[in-house]
């Protein structure tokens, strides 16, 4: 229960904006597939995602719509809440294999590190692939036989392996070592890997058979997806980071004060994690050679590094209860503060202030198209930097700056953003056939009309779309 209330409270902190996936890649394509309207990017033009993931809330979607309760609302938060909900079993699942592993006490401090993580907070109640990844991991690394490797031919937990696969490719990564570890050392090779042949199969061609029938054509999405994030190198094209970022960057900003008992669990103690120090390590490893790097990528390790951490807090305090029980008591009030207070300052901050303006400017949006006739929106900042049809739930003309890779391999490629980014008045007059002086003549009636705009927290930096930016250009092109 202290899983579920924690992760559904985080709906109600989590009001920010964190990476443009939770909504294009999830929400969004939901909407289109429920009303027939909303705006699929590249990647679902060419293949390289699945369906099934923002099927399940195009279902649900689909299901307000017939009970007359597709109110914005309800379709902007409850996806949310159902991530909560989920995230809520993968903590539950955390705790369990924490205690499979190590001890009561090491589960208990397992409980406090994944409810004081600001990070796997801040993520949780997002509609991001690699949350969804993070539950099913969570949830097969349980049900893995860790301990009974020799007498045990269940597979069972290959199928939620599999979902996560669906969901995001990359989550064999995790798992490749263990499930070879597991038929290297089964007594019962030939049933186990009979076993494994059976699922990767059946879920191979479900995989296949879904997208296919949602693309119109045979379309093998996990084959597309790492052509074109390893084979092509064209996920550069959204920014590359030098080998060690996991390293130095990654993983001390999303662990923050668990990394402390995380690193001297590691440097002093490694006998005791030989079973899930590895895995992290070579997690750790694989995403490295990856030019394109993320700090939700590390999510599905994040709950296996708690776990060692808290494994450590908990055997160092049982070393020193033998000496002083009244010190133990001190020390374990000390480590809750150095654990709880840093990143519940992080949480609030990154949850209501930081990045909030591209969401509270959708919500302006929403209302102003509400009271217009003939209602039309363009765009003027960073690629996908808002929500869209998802939010607004309106069939109205929208237009924002397209940031495609150079996936017809052109020479001097520059995106539509870069473009824009480069000379804004020329676009425009190319794009509208509009002048500096006829911007120049609206931009007092246009101000004062939206004046509400300036009210919203953070809306001055990246989110003031359609006249802020674009006045400060003109200001500097009349310069």
């Amino acid at each position: 229960m202290v899983f579920l209330l924690v992760r559904l409270l985080s709906v109600l902190f989590i009001q920010t904006w964190f990476v443009a996936d939770e909504y294009w890649q999830a929400t969004e394509i939901a909407h289109h597939m429920a009303f027939g309207y909303g705006y699929q990017t590249w990647e679902w033009q060419h293949g390289i995602r699945s369906a099934v993931y923002p099927a399940i809330f195009g279902f649900m979607y689909k299901v307000l719509h017939f009970v007359k309760l597709d109110y914005p609302l309800l379709l902007v938060e409850l996806p949310r809440v159902i991530h909560a909900v989920a995230f809520s079993i993968g903590d539950y699942h955390t705790w369990k294999l924490s205690k499979e592993l190590y001890s009561r006490d090491s589960a208990s401090w397992t409980i406090i590190c994944l409810i004081s993580s600001w990070f796997l907070e801040y993520c949780a109640p997002r509609t991001l692939t690699s949350s969804a990844e993070t539950v099913l991991t969570s949830v097969a690394l349980c049900y893995y036989p860790w301990k009974k490797k020799q007498e045990s031919y269940n597979a069972g937990y290959l199928w939620l392996v599999g979902a996560a696969c669906v969901i995001r490719p990359t989550a064999a990564i995790l798992f490749v070592p263990l499930c070879l570890e597991h038929i290297w050392k089964s007594r019962c090779k030939q049933k186990l890997g009979l076993r494994y042949f059976i699922i990767i199969a059946t879920v191979l061609l479900l995989s296949v058979g879904i997208d296919s029938w949602y693309y119109g054509r045979l379309v093998v999405v996990p084959w597309r997806f790492a052509h074109f994030n390893i084979v092509s190198g064209l996920s550069s094209h959204y920014g590359t980071h030098p080998w060690h970022w996991y390293l130095t960057q990654g993983i001390p900003a999303t662990l923050t004060t668990h990394l402390v008992p995380f690193l001297l669990a590691v440097v002093y103690c490694p006998g005791r994690h030989k079973a899930l120090l590895p895995v992290c390590l070579w997690s750790v490893f694989a995403y490295s050679c990856l030019s394109h790097k993320e700090f939700r990528f590390l999510l599905p390790i994040l709950p296996l590094c708690l776990c060692i951490a808290s494994d450590y807090i908990a055997y160092e305090l049982s070393s020193q209860s033998k000496k002083a029980e009244k010190n133990v008591v001190w020390r374990a009030m000390i480590i809750l503060i150095f654990l709880i207070l840093p990143n519940g300052l992080a949480l609030v901050y990154l949850g209501l202030v930081h990045q909030r303006g591209p969401l509270d400017a959708i919500s302006v949006l929403r209302k102003e198209i509400a009271s217009h006739k003939n209602p039309s929106v363009l765009f003027l900042m960073p690629c996908h930097s808002t929500p869209y049809y998802s939010h607004l739930h309106r069939d109205v003309p929208l237009r924002f700056l397209t940031c495609e890779p150079n996936l017809k391999y052109e020479v001097n490629y520059t995106d539509e953003a870069d473009v824009f980014e480069k000379n804004p008045l020329d676009w425009l007059y190319q794009e509208y056939g509009i002048t500096e002086h006829k911007l120049l003549n609206r931009r007092d009636e246009s101000l004062s009309k939206h004046r509400s705009l300036d009210m919203i927290p953070g809306l001055q930096s990246e989110t003031t779309m359609y006249y802020g930016r674009i006045f400060s250009w003109v200001s500097k092109v009349m310069r």
